[in-house]
Protein backbone atom coordinates (compact mmCIF):
# COMPACT_ATOMS: atom_id res chain seq x y z
CA UNK A 1 0.00 0.00 0.00
CA UNK A 2 2.99 2.28 0.66
CA UNK A 3 3.34 2.24 -3.40
CA UNK A 4 0.20 4.25 -3.66
CA UNK A 5 -0.86 7.63 -2.69
CA UNK A 6 -2.88 7.54 0.15
CA UNK A 7 -2.14 3.96 0.63
CA UNK A 8 -5.26 3.42 -1.67
CA UNK A 9 -4.50 0.90 -4.98
CA UNK A 10 -6.53 2.61 -7.14
CA UNK A 11 -7.31 0.00 -10.41
CA UNK A 12 -5.71 2.29 -13.03
CA UNK A 13 -2.79 3.14 -11.40
CA UNK A 14 -2.18 -1.15 -10.46
CA UNK A 15 -2.92 -1.86 -13.83
CA UNK A 16 -0.20 0.97 -14.65
CA UNK A 17 2.58 -0.12 -12.08
CA UNK A 18 4.95 -2.88 -13.85
CA UNK A 19 5.73 -6.33 -12.25
CA UNK A 20 8.99 -5.37 -11.49
CA UNK A 21 7.44 -2.60 -8.70
CA UNK A 22 5.68 -5.28 -7.39
CA UNK A 23 8.55 -7.48 -7.09
CA UNK A 24 10.86 -4.84 -5.11
CA UNK A 25 7.72 -5.30 -2.52
CA UNK A 26 7.22 -9.04 -2.22
CA UNK A 27 5.58 -9.99 -4.89
CA UNK A 28 5.93 -13.30 -7.05
CA UNK A 29 6.24 -12.32 -10.86
CA UNK A 30 3.04 -14.15 -11.13
CA UNK A 31 1.29 -13.07 -8.07
CA UNK A 32 2.30 -9.36 -9.44
CA UNK A 33 0.36 -10.30 -12.74
CA UNK A 34 -2.38 -11.46 -11.36
CA UNK A 35 -2.70 -8.03 -9.00
CA UNK A 36 -2.92 -6.25 -12.46
CA UNK A 37 -5.42 -8.74 -13.94
CA UNK A 38 -7.74 -8.09 -10.91
CA UNK A 39 -7.21 -4.56 -11.28
CA UNK A 40 -7.85 -4.84 -15.12
CA UNK A 41 -11.07 -6.61 -14.33
CA UNK A 42 -12.02 -4.29 -11.80
CA UNK A 43 -12.00 -1.39 -14.81
CA UNK A 44 -13.71 -3.35 -17.17
CA UNK A 45 -16.49 -4.63 -14.81
CA UNK A 46 -16.57 -1.62 -12.32
CA UNK A 47 -16.21 -5.15 -9.07
CA UNK A 48 -18.65 -3.17 -6.30
CA UNK A 49 -18.19 -4.46 -3.17
CA UNK A 50 -22.31 -3.37 -2.54
CA UNK A 51 -22.96 -6.01 -5.66
CA UNK A 52 -20.99 -8.77 -4.66
CA UNK A 53 -21.65 -9.07 -1.54
CA UNK A 54 -25.59 -9.50 -2.37
CA UNK A 55 -24.62 -12.31 -4.83
CA UNK A 56 -25.09 -15.62 -3.83
CA UNK A 57 -22.02 -18.08 -2.81
CA UNK A 58 -22.11 -20.05 -6.47
CA UNK A 59 -22.54 -16.96 -8.35
CA UNK A 60 -19.68 -15.10 -7.11
CA UNK A 61 -17.36 -17.87 -7.42
CA UNK A 62 -18.40 -18.62 -11.12
CA UNK A 63 -18.44 -14.94 -11.42
CA UNK A 64 -14.35 -14.12 -9.80
CA UNK A 65 -12.95 -17.02 -10.78
CA UNK A 66 -13.14 -15.51 -14.28
CA UNK A 67 -10.39 -13.63 -13.18
CA UNK A 68 -6.74 -15.41 -14.56
CA UNK A 69 -5.60 -16.05 -11.28
CA UNK A 70 -8.22 -16.05 -8.94
CA UNK A 71 -9.47 -19.70 -8.33
CA UNK A 72 -12.14 -21.22 -6.23
CA UNK A 73 -9.97 -21.50 -2.91
CA UNK A 74 -9.44 -17.72 -3.11
CA UNK A 75 -13.13 -16.44 -3.57
CA UNK A 76 -13.90 -18.97 -0.50
CA UNK A 77 -11.45 -17.54 1.38
CA UNK A 78 -13.09 -13.90 0.28
CA UNK A 79 -16.54 -15.34 0.65
CA UNK A 80 -15.51 -16.98 4.79
CA UNK A 81 -13.66 -13.83 5.76
CA UNK A 82 -14.41 -10.63 3.92
CA UNK A 83 -18.51 -11.29 3.32
CA UNK A 84 -19.19 -13.78 6.60
CA UNK A 85 -20.69 -16.58 5.01
CA UNK A 86 -21.20 -19.36 7.13
CA UNK A 87 -21.78 -22.41 5.05
CA UNK A 88 -18.24 -22.08 3.23
CA UNK A 89 -16.44 -25.64 3.17
CA UNK A 90 -13.13 -25.21 1.30
CA UNK A 91 -12.47 -28.41 0.22
CA UNK A 92 -9.50 -28.27 -1.44
CA UNK A 93 -7.55 -26.35 1.40
CA UNK A 94 -4.56 -28.18 2.28
CA UNK A 95 -5.07 -27.91 6.33
CA UNK A 96 -8.79 -28.59 6.04
CA UNK A 97 -7.57 -31.47 4.53
CA UNK A 98 -5.00 -32.45 6.99
CA UNK A 99 -7.07 -31.76 9.57
CA UNK A 100 -10.08 -34.08 8.82
CA UNK A 101 -7.13 -36.66 8.02
CA UNK A 102 -5.89 -36.78 11.28
CA UNK A 103 -9.65 -35.98 13.13
CA UNK A 104 -11.06 -38.81 11.70
CA UNK A 105 -8.39 -40.83 10.71
CA UNK A 106 -8.75 -40.88 7.01
CA UNK A 107 -6.16 -42.38 4.78
CA UNK A 108 -7.27 -41.81 1.09
CA UNK A 109 -6.23 -38.48 -0.56
CA UNK A 110 -7.28 -37.15 -3.75
CA UNK A 111 -11.20 -37.71 -5.18
CA UNK A 112 -12.03 -40.59 -2.32
CA UNK A 113 -10.51 -37.83 0.52
CA UNK A 114 -12.91 -35.11 -1.15
CA UNK A 115 -15.93 -37.60 -1.58
CA UNK A 116 -15.40 -38.11 2.42
CA UNK A 117 -15.58 -35.25 3.09
CA UNK A 118 -18.35 -33.82 1.36
CA UNK A 119 -20.29 -36.71 2.93
CA UNK A 120 -18.87 -35.81 6.30
CA UNK A 121 -19.74 -32.04 6.01
CA UNK A 122 -23.24 -32.24 5.13
CA UNK A 123 -23.17 -32.55 8.71
CA UNK A 124 -22.24 -29.05 9.82
CA UNK A 125 -24.35 -27.85 6.81
CA UNK A 126 -25.43 -24.31 7.41
CA UNK A 127 -22.42 -23.51 9.55
CA UNK A 128 -19.58 -25.03 7.44
CA UNK A 129 -17.30 -22.02 7.54
CA UNK A 130 -17.38 -22.16 11.29
CA UNK A 131 -16.30 -25.89 11.14
CA UNK A 132 -13.40 -24.90 8.81
CA UNK A 133 -12.04 -22.59 11.49
CA UNK A 134 -12.45 -25.45 14.51
CA UNK A 135 -10.67 -27.52 11.58
CA UNK A 136 -7.98 -24.65 11.19
CA UNK A 137 -7.76 -24.39 15.11
CA UNK A 138 -7.30 -28.38 15.48
CA UNK A 139 -4.39 -28.32 12.62
CA UNK A 140 -2.70 -25.77 14.29
CA UNK A 141 -2.63 -27.33 18.17
CA UNK A 142 -2.48 -30.84 17.74
CA UNK A 143 0.66 -32.13 17.38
Amino acid sequence: LDLFDNRYPDAKIVVETSIEVFRSVGFSYQKGGYLKNIAQFHIDHALDYGVLKNLNDVDLIEYLTQIKGVGKWTVQMLLMFNFGRKDIFPIDDLGIQNAIKKLYGFSETGKPLKLKMLALSKKWSPYCSIASFYLWEYKDNVT
